[in-house]
């Protein structure tokens, strides 16, 4: 059942979505070659993920409630051709500084498409179809990162460095069109200026709500052990295993069929009317196992680059069953605020995921061990959150008995 507004394409939101996956995937296999090119550190090469990220984290606080404020199309083009600019800043950079400098100006044009595009779903869907809708977004968004990797790496063979953020220009720039042509304004006739006072009030009544915090922190710790796979990969994969560059593309991609099989799964589940419970129990018990198996492998030496994709594999199809409902369950009860509860989640989740592969760079000892310790770390926050929906749901039961 939608709720009010002209439905969105799922293609351009999942192009949105994709924005950031898009950014950071495509620049990855450079990360070795500007640690040598720049004669950084492990952790300095790190800096223009993290930086990223940073960026990105500290946007989403700000282009939720403003586009609440002033509508998400306006908001929407400004990031996107912040991000544009940013692509062509990093692409002409003579120095690392300069190069984190406008990966951070990147990051805040990037942070409003995950953000608007799952405003733009709680505009205009209930909770049951805004997880398949969900789902879809995924099933679009995770073509970024099993195609990016691979191109980067084919551009920073044949081409430079360079050409990886020029491309990432020239996507911001056709996604500046898309959304120009693609986006009508949802119906808010209530659109209003919220002063520092009304925007705390707001952060105030979500965060007061265990149900909507519970489900936030399941969906932001599952992604963060993403992340950390995402940042230590290249490390892991050329440098711990000895992946060829032109390679690590594929190696990235197989674990990121694995979210599109589980998103596919999810939204066939949903359409089956299998309950929101039960799939969140599958989600979170899929990515626990899978994570608990990477740290066994990282810690017993279990040989072989089989036991670091193997259970990645796992851990996303856990992630593609788990976020959507996670998602859909934290945004249904304040629909009128969309904009900052998506802000707010997204600033935690990328806050999370930039902390993450921040730890593995800094702890990385050419082993997979500081990747399987942050994984697990990870999966114990999500595992205490999913306890606290459930300890709550049956106290909310209790009381209406």
């Amino acid at each position: 059942m939608t709720v009010s507004g002209a439905h969105p394409s799922t293609l351009l939101l999942g192009a949105l979505t994709a924005m950031t996956a898009l950014s950071i995937d495509m620049s990855l296999p450079a990360l070795p070659q500007l640690r040598h090119l720049f004669h950084a550190g492990a952790a300095q090469a790190q800096l223009t993920l993290t930086l990223f990220l940073v960026g990105y984290a500290i946007s989403q606080i700000f282009c939720g409630p403003l586009s609440d404020a002033r509508g998400r199309k306006p908001v929407l083009l400004w990031g996107i051709l912040l991000f544009t600019l940013g692509g062509i800043g990093c692409a002409l950079s003579p120095s690392l500084p300069i190069l984190i400098a406008f990966r951070f100006l990147q990051g805040l044009g990037a942070g409003v498409g995950p953000v608007l595009s799952r405003a733009l779903v709680r505009d205009t869907y209930d909770r049951t179809e805004a997880t398949v809708v969900f789902s879809h977004i995924t099933q679009v968004m995770i073509v970024a990162p099993i195609i990016a990797p691979t191109i980067g790496g084919a551009l920073l063979t044949h081409v430079g460095w360079p050409a990886i953020f020029v491309l990432l220009a020239i996507a911001g720039a056709a996604l500046w069109f898309a959304v120009k042509r693609g986006i009508q304004e949802p119906d808010h006739a209530g659109l209003t200026v919220l002063t520092p006072a009304e925007l705390l009030a707001r952060y105030k009544l979500f965060l007061g709500n265990p149900t909507c915090v519970a489900n936030m922190l399941i969906f932001c710790f599952a992604y963060a052990g993403l992340f950390a796979y995402v940042a230590g990969s290249p490390f892991v994969l050329m440098e711990v295993f000895g992946i060829p560059k032109a390679q690590f593309g594929v190696y990235f991609a197989i674990t990121a069929v694995a979210l599109l099989c589980g998103a596919t799964l999810n939204k066939t589940l949903v359409r089956r009317q299998y309950s929101h419970a039960a799939l969140l129990r599958l989600g979170v018990a899929t990515v626990t196992a899978s994570g608990a198996l990477l740290f066994a492998a990282s810690w017993l030496h279990w040989g072989g680059v089989a036991w670091v994709i193997v259970p990645m594999m796992g851990y996303l199809f856990g992630i593609g069953v788990t976020s959507p409902h996670a998602m859909a369950a934290a945004m249904e009860p304040y629909p009128q605020m969309a904009g900052v509860t998506s802000s707010l989640i997204g600033s935690l989740q990328t806050a999370g995921g930039g902390l993450a592969g921040a730890l593995v760079a800094a702890f990385y000892t050419h082993t997979t061990q500081s990747l399987g310790v942050v994984v697990l770390t990870a999966v114990a926050g999500m595992l205490l959150s999913f306890a606290w929906t459930v300890t709550h749901a049956r106290k909310s039961i209790e009381a209406v008995a």
